[in-house]
């Protein structure tokens, strides 16, 4: 790995590790891992343990690793690395924004959202027992996809950036499905909540009420309140809305169906409602929205 600057404060930002301004993508393969100083990141990491074994400090907790294991690490999080043997890690570096991840029909399987967000929230309570521990098979699997995803990144290739986004959705699939296998009495709690999240995601557009999604999480509706704002940083009433605007602004940029009917289409009996909905997610309103739309298109 190149060395590279730390940023204020042990900060790695984007423009420092991420090579290729164009691609919200990086992977480093580092084998062996080497000493670096504890920091936070400005980006999201995806960590794979290729071999060997170490102790992950985080947040001032310590949470051994071992060849298998795979974590993501949320923006913002002090870490490093101790005690470190034989320790190869894959570290895929990602802007799940940049990368539009909530369009991604991933997001229907339990799996991604235990994986991707709610193992994180959980890592301190659950003493990171609920993390993805692949097998030998899962492992080998995995390598071959993240060999395949650092060749295309640094070839580059003509159509290297679709190809990129694609190795890269398929590990994340892979991954997701792996987490739901072998379900352990931690990963099953963050699974049924993932649940919930994904029957948002899948049933957007249909009646959904809050007793539904608790017992989906086998959790008291009160619990699961609780328990799904700490996650998502929001209700998941307010999620469900935040789900149907984004479903109806990609409706609004690729079909030419009126904005009553897609609001209809999406799950909003009330336009007035949907505008407002749409307004307080997107900053403007959805007739306002498809034009620059179509404008930034025709300008490109």
């Amino acid at each position: 790995m190149t060395n590279h600057p730390l940023g204020s404060a042990h900060l790695l930002k984007k423009q420092d590790f991420f090579e290729d301004p164009t691609l919200p993508l990086q992977v480093y393969i580092r084998d062996p891992q080497p000493d670096f100083p504890i920091h936070s990141h400005g980006f999201e990491e995806l960590v794979i343990v290729l071999k060997g074994a170490a102790m992950h400090v985080i947040d001032e907790q310590e949470f051994p690793v071992k060849s298998g294991d795979v974590f993501v690490i949320t923006p913002n999080h002090l870490h490093q690395y101790q005690d470190i043997h034989g320790l190869a890690l894959a570290n895929i570096l990602f802007d799940s924004q940049a990368l539009m991840m909530e369009q991604w029909d991933i997001r229907a399987l339990p799996g991604f959202h235990a994986l991707f967000s709610l193992e994180p929230a959980f890592r301190s309570q659950h003493q990171f027992r609920s993390r993805l521990q692949l097998s030998d098979r899962q492992l080998n699997r995995a390598n071959e996809m993240i060999h395949d995803l650092t060749r295309e990144t640094e070839t580059r290739n003509p159509g290297y950036r679709v190809m990129a986004k694609g190795l890269f959705m398929q590990l994340a699939v892979h991954l997701s499905r792996c987490y739901s296998d072998e379900p352990t009495e931690e990963t099953t709690d963050l699974l049924r909540i993932g649940d919930a999240i994904a029957h948002i995601e899948t049933h957007y557009a249909e009646k959904i009420s809050l007793d539904e999604l608790a017992a989906k999480s086998h959790l008291s509706k009160r619990h699961f309140l609780r328990i799904f704002h700490d996650c998502i940083g929001r209700s998941p009433i307010d999620h469900l809305m935040h789900v149907r605007t984004r479903k109806a602004a990609e409706r609004l940029q690729y079909t030419d169906r009126t904005i009553t009917n897609i609001a209809l289409d999406c799950g909003f009996s009330d336009g007035n409602y949907f505008t407002r909905c749409f307004r307080k997610t997107m900053n403007e309103t959805p007739r306002q929205y498809r034009l620059g739309y179509a404008a930034r298109n025709r300008s490109e």
